[in-house]
């Protein structure tokens, strides 16, 4: 009688439990998850190769599982992860381009699996929740959280790659994907470089010791720095104006005037604010040179 209850109620060895590992300073705990979101083409992506590489440099991780729903084979081959990534021994990338069931059903696949500590010391990867659920359906999206906890429960990590509202002033979706995290991240990007982007990732919500935090993303090595000074602490105006700035400048390589170039982005001369923001980021985007004394000065894109 009571069969079921064998093995399946809690002694005092279940509270045994590891401490959570600091995987990620400040950013990412073990045996946890975390959902990242922003708008589309602010790259999410890139911050997820990122991820991979840093944690497939650790000796506490036996494996990140990257399950990319997103991405075609062409984006992917454009990006050459066949040479930076899925060659890594404990990488395992799996693309909508191989697999033989919808998405959601890959996931459940996953979750069969799910069982006490099955999951241990690995890392699962999803991107991005609108390509596995709707995530206007409460029922779709409640499924789909309720499985990640259960990996969650087998001893996985997991980020969640997740998309903001049209306007990318909040979330998208329904309330699960703010309630059932461990921790929430709004994902800004603060510059792109030609093979770099720098990211901010603010908390919205919590459940662990995570703090904001910078950092940048080497498109060309797929590796994840912490985020200069200069980039963390811009405001939105500057922001913008760095942006135009940049675009500007890229397409007049052999430079312009301060005169001109303020005017192209939107300014006058007598503009003091936006005087002192081309000096402030001088050296840090652009570079200006002055062929001789009483010449005019020329900036050019670094």
């Amino acid at each position: 009688m009571f069969n079921f209850l064998k093995g399946n109620t809690l002694v005092k060895e279940d509270f045994s439990l590891g401490e959570k590992v600091e995987y990620i300073k400040d950013f990412l705990y073990s045996n946890s998850v975390s959902l990242i979101y922003s708008p589309p083409k602010q790259g999410k992506t890139w911050l997820g190769y990122g991820i991979t590489t840093t944690l497939a440099k650790r000796n506490d991780i036996r494996r990140i599982i990257y399950v990319d729903m997103d991405n075609g084979l062409s984006s992917l081959a454009e990006r050459k992860i066949d040479d930076k990534l899925i060659n890594h021994p404990k990488v395992e990338y799996v693309s909508r381009a191989k697999i033989s069931c919808s998405p959601i059903d890959y996931l459940r696949q996953i979750d069969e699996e799910a069982k006490r500590d099955n999951y241990k010391d690995v890392t699962f990867v999803f991107e991005t929740t609108k390509d596995f659920v709707d995530t206007d359906s409460k029922s779709q999206s409640e499924e789909f959280m309720k499985i990640i906890m259960r990996i969650r429960d087998a001893g996985a990590t997991v980020i969640i790659m997740h998309h903001a509202t049209k306007s990318g002033s909040t979330i998208s979706g329904v309330q699960v994907f703010i309630n059932s995290p461990d921790n929430v991240y709004e994902m800004i990007q603060k510059a792109r470089e030609e093979n770099m982007l720098h990211l901010m990732l603010n908390v919205t919500h919590s459940r662990n010791l995570v703090k904001d935090i910078g950092v940048s993303v080497s498109t060309k090595t797929l590796e994840l720095s912490k985020l200069d000074e200069v980039y963390a602490t811009m405001s939105e105006y500057e922001e913008n104006f760095v942006r135009k700035a940049k675009e500007i400048l890229k397409k007049n390589p052999d430079g312009l005037g301060q005169t001109e170039l303020l005017n192209q982005i939107g300014y006058e001369k007598t503009d003091k604010t936006a005087r002192d923001t081309l000096d402030k980021f001088t050296d840090k985007f652009w570079s200006k040179y002055q062929e001789k004394k009483g010449k005019p000065i020329t900036y050019t894109l670094i």
